[in-house]
Order: structure tokens, then C-alpha cells, then sequence
């Protein structure tokens, strides 16, 4: 995004949530583990135009989960957010944008002696979903003092010459590992994101020379950036863009995501995020190996307004299986009946199974966060 930093004010809070008492049958059961909640709230931001997605007011802090600053494994367990008057009170939201909590991938990997593909991007919400809950038992590990990044946007899509100031109000829930009756079950998150192809590019990832009968089948379809200038890029200079616009009127575009996945090993999710824009209609996530239908989304518009009701997630103990070495392409269908451009994305956000996870060492965790906020010596800074 290219707009000028608003710097905000972090006011936070932790509490214990619950206790998950076992149930009154089994006496010889300890209790659950606490979940504990921070809670932070952004300045406030005055809304006084019309804003599409990703285009009003907005802001970063930094957020850290306990106040002691000590190195300790915790557990993510939810992440929600709320519009919110001046005085705290939750009000609709047509006036969200987004809400994303990011970490520094390259800390975290270094932290936890791994090389799993983490974007970095822990969480989003948006219009249609303002929680995430895994299911019981399962979490993504955090080491108390990485830097965590809260970023909050807010839009209007729908009134002229509003005035009117809101917050958000973000809620992270989360246990220490230290008080775990059992073991946690560790996830990482990946994504599947939609592209459209800019120029030549047909298949992300992919050469065309690589593919002169289009055995990948469908490609990305060729269109423009909601925003001048918003260009991604894969390995091969490729030129894609993951927010687009969508003219009045139906429209389906197919990207190809397995190396943008990029899969370690086999593995099963058991949550997915699904996160699009107004005028969306579903978001299916297909193995081309098989076939199959991996997972389908629909979503709810707003009938009185242009935004989302509802977006459908994936909450599974069981699991959907995700395989190595399958191909996967993410099907997004929009339908613009407004007769202006509008813009958009197409992402799950994959929550799966950390197969090789090992407890971080500690001191290892302080000497690196040691080491990032050391004051850098005039003689090095020359150099």
C-alpha cells in the first residue's frame, strides 16, 4: 500500500478469558490451560469521503502479547476485530476495511530453527468474518517478544460526505505453553492468493515457453491493478496483480497457486480464512492433480449496501487433506452489478498442520531479539 504512515496509540490490556473447566464426570482431570486476551484499540480514524478497499485511513502499532518482555512459547489461539464508536461501543461494519496482524518471517524461522514458507501475514480479517477461532487444541506458536505488526484500515463504499470517527478493536486470545495440562497441536499459515495477469504472464510461477498447450489449464486473466502502480512479481519478473479491477458485470478468473503455496510436505488444514471484497460470489480452491474441490466459500452481499454479510471459513478437527506434490489453482468468481469499476482480491488464509514443530530454545529467542534492538555503534553505521 502507498500512503502516508498514520501513527497510532496502542492501549492494551491482557485478561484471562476462561477457564475450560473438564467436565464434572471426570474429577481426576486437571483444568484446561487459561486463555488469556490482549486487547488494542487504534486511534481514532475520521471518515469524511468515500474510500474503496484499501484506499482510507489506516494505521500500524506494535503489539506485544505480555508485558514482561521475557521469552515464553504461547500459543495463538483467535483473532477478532470490531469497528467501534469513540466510546467502545461496536457499530457495523460497513466501515471496515481490514484488520492484519503480520511477523517478521525471516525472525520467526531463525527463532524457531525452521524453513517453513511463512509469509509473515498471521492473520487477516475483513467485511463478512470478524473472527478466527481454531479448533480446540490446535494453535500457531509465538515466541513472547517477536515483533508483532497490527495493521487497521477502514473504508466507505457507500455515503457521501460522512463525518464520522471510529476505532477499531482488535482481540488476540492466547495460551502459555508453560501452563498446558496437554500438549498443543502446531500449525503454520499459508496462503492461496488470485491474480490477474498483467502483459504476457499467463500462469504465476510459470514461463509460457513452459506450457505452449496450456496443460495448467486455465490462467490468470488478463486486466489492471485497482491501483496504479500495484504490481506483483514471481520468480520469472512475471508481472501479476493481486488487487484488481472488476468491471460491471460477471466475472471468473483462475490462478494457478501451487508454487505461491509452496507445501513442504503433506499435510491437512483445519481452519481457512477466505478473504474478498464486495461483489464477490464464491472462492473455490481445486487439486488439479484430482480433480477435486479442495474447498468452496460462498459469500452473502449486503442487500441494502455495497459490502459483505458473510464470508464461509473452514473450522475442521478432521481436516482437508493438501498434498506435496498436486497442483492447486484458486477459482474466484465476482459479479459487479453496479455500473463503476470496482476492485478486489481473492485469498484463503491456510491454517495446517506444523508436522516437524520443536520447542524453540529460549535463550537462543532473547539473544535474537537481544541483538535486533541493540543501539547500532557510529563505527558500524559507516561501514
Amino acid at each position: 500500500m502507498r500512503h502516508t504512515l498514520l501513527l497510532v496509540a496502542l492501549v492494551g490490556c491482557v485478561t484471562a478469558a476462561s477457564e475450560n473447566q473438564p467436565p464434572t464426570s471426570d474429577v481426576s482431570a486437571a483444568p484446561a490451560a487459561k486463555v488469556y486476551k490482549k486487547t488494542v484499540y487504534s486511534d481514532p480514524y475520521h471518515i469524511d469521503d468515500r474510500y474503496m478497499s484499501m484506499r482510507g485511513p489506516w494505521g500500524q502499532q506494535q503489539v506485544d502479547l505480555l508485558d514482561s518482555g521475557e521469552p515464553e512459547l504461547l500459543w495463538i489461539t483467535a483473532y477478532e476485530t470490531h469497528v467501534v464508536d469513540l466510546d467502545g461501543k461496536r457499530i457495523s461494519q460497513e466501515w471496515m476495511c481490514h484488520a492484519n496482524l503480520d511477523i517478521d518471517a525471516g525472525e520467526y524461522q531463525e527463532v524457531f530453527d525452521t524453513n517453513l514458507p511463512i509469509s509473515g501475514r498471521l492473520f487477516t480479517l475483513s467485511q463478512g468474518q470478524q473472527r478466527i477461532e481454531f479448533p480446540e487444541g490446535w494453535g500457531l506458536p509465538i515466541v513472547n517478544g517477536q515483533e508483532l505488526t497490527l495493521t487497521t484500515q477502514v473504508l466507505n463504499l457507500n455515503i457521501d460526505d460522512p463525518d464520522k470517527k471510529v476505532k477499531h478493536e482488535v482481540t488476540i486470545e492466547f495460551k502459555r505453553d508453560k501452563e498446558l495440562t496437554s500438549p498443543m497441536k502446531p500449525m503454520f499459515q499459508g496462503a492461496v492468493q488470485g491474480f490477474k495477469a498483467l502483459g504476457d504472464a499467463r500462469y504465476y510461477g510459470v514461463k509460457p515457453e513452459d506450457d505452449p498447450d496450456g496443460d495448467h489449464g486455465p490462467g490468470c486473466e488478463v486486466g489492471a491493478p485497482a491501483v496504479d502502480g500495484d504490481v506483483d512479481y514471481d520468480r520469472y519478473g512475471q508481472e501479476f496483480s493481486a488487487h484488481w479491477k472488476v468491471t460491471p458485470g460477471p466475472e471468473t478468473n483462475t490462478t494457478l497457486v501451487t508454487e505461491f503455496l509452496g507445501l513442504p510436505y503433506d499435510t491437512k488444514a483445519h481452519y481457512i480464512a477466505v478473504h474478498l471484497h464486495p461483489f464477490a460470489e464464491s472462492l473455490r480452491l481445486i487439486d488439479r492433480t484430482t480433480g477435486e474441490t479442495v474447498y468452496y466459500a460462498e459469500v452473502e452481499n449486503s442487500s441494502d449496501r455495497i459490502g459483505l454479510d458473510r464470508v464461509e471459513y473452514l473450522h475442521s478437527e478432521e481436516g482437508i487433506q493438501l498434498y506435496k506434490g498436486h497442483d492447486y489453482e484458486l477459482v474466484s468468481r465476482y459479479n459487479n452489478t453496479s455500473d463503476k469499476d470496482a476492485d478486489s482480491m481473492a485469498v484463503m488464509y491456510m491454517y495446517m498442520d506444523e508436522l516437524n514443530f520443536e520447542k524453540p530454545d529460549l535463550k537462543k529467542a532473547a539473544a535474537i531479539f537481544e541483538a535486533r534492538e541493540a543501539p547500532v555503534k557510529p563505527e558500524d553505521a559507516a561501514m
